[in-house]
């Protein structure tokens, strides 16, 4: 997503970037930068929530092609010209224009993140600083599975994720290229290598969409900047393209690229085979623009403004969003909107035009100073290259060592507050106390046993893991299943069975319900989902345990009449399929809350109930009676926690000394483990003798 090559070789329009290169190579091409104005600002107004723009996004694919076009269309050139390819400079000029306004932005966010956001904010957005400072953003945040396209509180370095790709890509272009040309010993072959990498990359992507691999991997996304490095050797026969085919493609493409802004992400998925349309546009573009003949999209994307906005693309690009993300997250915490609630459109517009300023100032006062003085003799390859590494190292360590401490450090009150065991209508804890338990900064890996040790299935794999706790010939086999809520109730499965001949069973698996309904939710299932349920249900048939216990995320709730009348047919259907001779319990849906209560009470340590959510918010009543219903009709029992973890007004976070949730709807080991008690009465009114 950077100003690429021919731009820094080029800031004046015509001048040379190559001797003896063809025309299309030789000239600085306007057209270009008119398609970076385009693409920023379609991810720009994507980013501010503009209706109209569903597929904005897809500016970045737009990018992907472009960097493909000109970094390979370079490195080809220089090895027709001189049959190698200076690595130490290649790299020293992407240190140069890359680095100088990344490591700006990165410091200015983390600053703005340690003033407005919360203090438990710190170490995921410090880890995050220092993947983006060391280009390797997309791949931590596919490591994390962040979904990029949804999220309560996004990174505020998010954006970084496709300069990670860019940047993986300038490693090994030159060195593939290298390698290829030296094994072959022929430059011609290059293509055809370089078509049949892009092939296996598409294939790749298109493998399994809904994967957050798919996203982030530069190995799924490499097809896009291989499409550019193929219309790079393209280009140098395009005048044998009569004049008028050139205008038609200059034409087609741009229909490609700006309809796929409309169409590609609302009505048509992305990622997906639709990531085709804005990348064949971006290809037909770069194209076209090569004919000498020019044309009438040429000369649109050549006017003045564009050609202004295109120069500082980069800079947009990066301060853009932080100034979105941050500004938002800040007004949430203040409690000026609810948590996770959109901000105004207008408001969200007046951000997006306040970034373009900040950008034009890092353009002028950073980037092009940056590539001024560090392109002079004194400023060799080795030495760039050196002051970048050790920039970025000098970067990392002090945000690695600092940013946990930090959030710990200001995460507590300095009260204690005495433990306590639930009851109905729990009294909310009004502060955070010092002795909280797990503390803010352990609360999401105070996941329980089933994850510690392997037993809690990943949300991508479809094989099934099942695990046994408690005495192999116990009189009674408990069997859990469902989705990650499951897993979170194995603590309080745990603690009620305790001491009693009951073994337990575990079979669950992240991402994926006991209850199939996958028509019931807006986005489509996780498709290991289908498998992995079939054979757990297969399992539990063979086996027969004498309790199934069924627990399972089944929202976001949407309408009470429809959500209810959709679960009780869900959750009846799903009952029946499970063997007739085992005793089936369904857990309600846990209460939710409205933002992350372990990041909201860092912020609010002396007024914790700032962080409990209204029960009608946190409760989803709709889906709670369908699950009900439904269990009644399948002759199922049925256990509600609410009136355990809520009072008749809120939902705490913290009830005594115990953070009860992890974040918006998974509780703490810690906290299920105090549900236990009431758990056994529900088992055993479960396995009393029928009458």
């Amino acid at each position: 997503m950077v100003v690429t090559e021919q731009t820094e070789q080029t800031e004046q329009a015509g001048s040379p970037a190559m001797p003896g290169a063809p025309r299309s190579e030789r000239f600085f091409r306007g057209d270009i930068q008119g398609m970076r104005a385009l693409a920023v600002m379609s991810v720009l107004l994507y980013h501010a929530g503009v209706p109209l723009l569903p597929g904005g996004l897809v500016g970045v694919d737009v990018f992907f092609v472009i960097s493909g076009f000109l970094i390979g269309g370079h490195l080809l050139a220089e090895l027709r010209s001189t049959g190698g390819i200076r690595l130490g400079e290649f790299y020293a000029r992407r240190a140069r224009r890359i680095l100088p306004a990344a490591i700006v932005t990165i410091v200015g966010t983390v600053v703005a993140a340690f003033l407005f956001l919360p203090p438990l904010r710190l170490p995921e957005i410090v880890g995050d600083a220092t993947a983006s400072a060391a280009s390797v953003p997309n791949l931590r945040f596919a490591v994390l599975e962040t979904d990029y396209l949804q999220g309560t509180a996004p990174s505020p370095f998010q954006q970084f994720w496709s300069l990670g790709v860019e940047e993986q890509f300038y490693l090994v272009i030159p060195l593939l290229l290298i390698v290829v040309a030296t094994s072959v010993r022929c430059v011609r072959a290059l293509p055809a290598v370089i078509g049949a990498l892009s092939a296996a990359s598409l294939v790749a992507f298109l493998w399994d969409p809904a994967s957050v691999w798919t996203f982030f991997a530069p190995w799924t996304r490499a097809w896009e900047l291989g499409a550019g490095v193929l219309a790079a050797v393209a280009v140098r026969h395009v005048e044998r393209v009569p004049a008028a085919v050139a205008r038609i493609a200059g034409c087609a493409g741009l229909a490609l690229v700006l309809g796929s802004f409309a169409v590609v992400g609302g009505a048509l998925p992305h990622p997906g085979a639709a990531t085709l349309i804005p990348v064949a546009g971006a290809v037909l573009l770069v194209l076209s623009g090569g004919h000498s003949a020019g044309g009438p999209v040429s000369r649109l994307l050549g006017l003045r403004p564009l050609l202004a906005l295109g120069a500082w693309s980069y800079a947009l690009y990066l301060v853009h969003w932080p100034i979105l993300a941050i500004t938002a997250e800040a007004l949430q915490t203040a409690g000026v909107f609810l948590p996770g609630e959109n901000l105004p459109p207008l408001l969200t517009l007046a951000l997006a035009a306040a970034s373009i300023p900040v950008a034009y100032a890092l353009h002028r006062l950073v980037e092009r100073p940056a590539l001024t003085h560090l392109r002079t003799r004194q400023w060799g390859s080795r030495r760039t290259i050196a002051t970048a590494l050790a920039t970025v190292v000098a970067l990392s360590v002090p945000l690695v060592v600092a940013g946990p401490a930090v959030a710990q450090l200001l995460s507590t009150s300095d009260r204690p507050a005495p433990h306590v065991q639930l009851g109905s209508a729990p009294s909310g804890t009004t502060y955070v106390p010092s002795n909280v338990t797990p503390a803010l900064a352990a609360a999401r890996d105070d996941a329980g046993e089933l994850y510690s040790n392997g037993c809690q299935q990943n949300k991508t794999s479809a094989d099934l893991i099942t695990c046994e706790f408690g005495p192999p010939e116990a009189a009674t086999t408990v069997a859990l299943f469902g989705d990650s809520h499951a897993g979170r109730w194995f603590p309080a499965l745990r603690a009620a069975t305790e001491g009693s001949d009951v073994r337990i069973v575990s079979v669950t698996k992240s991402g994926c319900r006991s209850i199939e309904a996958a028509e019931l939710w807006d986005s489509p299932e996780n498709p290991s989902c289908a498998s992995w349920r079939a054979d757990a249900v297969e399992w539990l048939h063979e086996h027969s345990p004498e309790v199934i216990v069924l627990a399972d995320h089944l929202g976001p709730a949407t309408d009470d009449e429809r959500d209810e009348q959709h679960w009780r047919g869900a959750t009846r259907a799903s009952i029946q399929r499970l063997p007739e001779s085992s005793r089936v319990l369904v857990l309600a849906e846990t209460p939710g809350q409205a933002s992350s209560p372990p990041i909201c009470l860092s912020a609010h340590t002396d007024d914790a109930l700032a962080c409990a959510t209204d029960r009608d918010v946190a409760v989803a009543a709709g889906i709670i009676a369908g699950e009900e219903a439904g269990a009644r009709d399948a002759g199922a029992a049925f256990a509600d926690p609410t009136e355990l973890l809520c009072d008749a007004e809120l939902c705490p976070a913290i009830i005594g000394d115990t953070l009860m949730y992890a974040d918006e709807h998974h509780l703490t080991a810690t906290g299920s483990a105090l549900l236990g008690p009431w758990l056994r009465g529900e088992l055993a009114r479960v396995l009393e003798p029928a009458e």
